[in-house]
C-alpha cells in the first residue's frame, strides 16, 4: 500500500494506478473516499472486499456535468438540479445502483478529469464503522488488512461535514433517499 500526499506526483501516481484497474483512497468535499473506475467489475469486487460489504450501490463522482452526461442518462430535472447544486454534496440517482455528483474538492475533480472517467466514491471506512476524516485513521485501518487499497492520497485531517444528500428525481417531485449536507 502506497501512501502519498495529493500533490502533483501523488495525483500522477494515483491516476496511473486507477488506469491499471487499481483502487485508491482520496479526499473529497465530504470525507475520504475509496474508489476506482465505476464501470469495472474487477474494481467493484475489490472495493466490496476492502469494505467487507455486499451492497453494490455506490456514489460516483465526475469531473463535470459533461462527463456525467457522457456516461449516464440524465433528464432535464436532473440536469437542472445539477446546474444548481454542483459542484457540491448532492448525489443524484441515475440507476438502481448508482448516484452521481460533481464534488467541490480539487483532488477528487482532478482524478476524475485526468482519468477521463467517473470514479466510485464510497466512504473509505470498513462497513459498519464510522466515516473517516483523518488520513492517519485510514492508514491504521488498512495497515494489517489483506484486502486494502493500492494507494492512499493522504491529505491530512478533513473537516467533519455531513455526507452528500442523495436524491431520486421522480415526475413532479424529489425523493430524499439520504439527508445530507445539501437541503432541498
Amino acid at each position: 500500500m502506497i501512501i502519498l500526499k495529493p500533490d502533483r506526483a501523488g495525483i500522477n501516481q494515483a491516476v496511473a494506478i486507477l488506469k491499471k484497474g487499481g483502487v485508491i483512497v482520496y479526499p473529497t468535499d465530504t470525507a475520504y473516499a475509496l474508489g476506482g473506475f465505476f464501470d469495472s467489475k474487477k474494481v467493484t469486487q475489490k472495493i466490496l472486499k476492502i469494505k467487507n460489504r455486499k451492497d453494490k450501490k455506490f456514489t460516483i463522482i465526475a469531473a463535470n456535468l459533461n462527463q456525467v452526461k457522457a456516461h449516464f442518462s440524465f433528464n432535464i430535472q436532473q440536469e437542472n438540479l445539477a446546474k444548481k447544486y454542483w459542484p457540491g454534496a448532492l448525489s443524484i440517482i441515475v440507476s438502481k445502483r448508482v448516484a452521481v455528483r460533481v464534488p467541490r474538492n480539487r483532488v477528487a475533480l482532478l482524478l476524475a478529469e485526468r482519468t477521463g472517467r467517473p470514479l466510485i466514491a464510497t466512504s473509505a471506512n470498513i462497513t459498519g464503522q464510522k466515516t473517516l476524516y483523518w488520513d492517519q485513521a485510514i492508514i491504521k485501518q488498512f495497515k494489517n488488512k489483506k484486502n486494502r487499497p493500492n494507494l492512499i492520497l493522504a491529505a491530512g485531517r478533513l473537516p467533519k461535514v455531513k455526507t452528500s444528500t442523495v436524491v431520486k428525481v421522480l415526475p413532479n417531485k424529489l425523493e430524499i433517499i439520504r439527508p445530507g449536507k445539501i437541503k432541498l
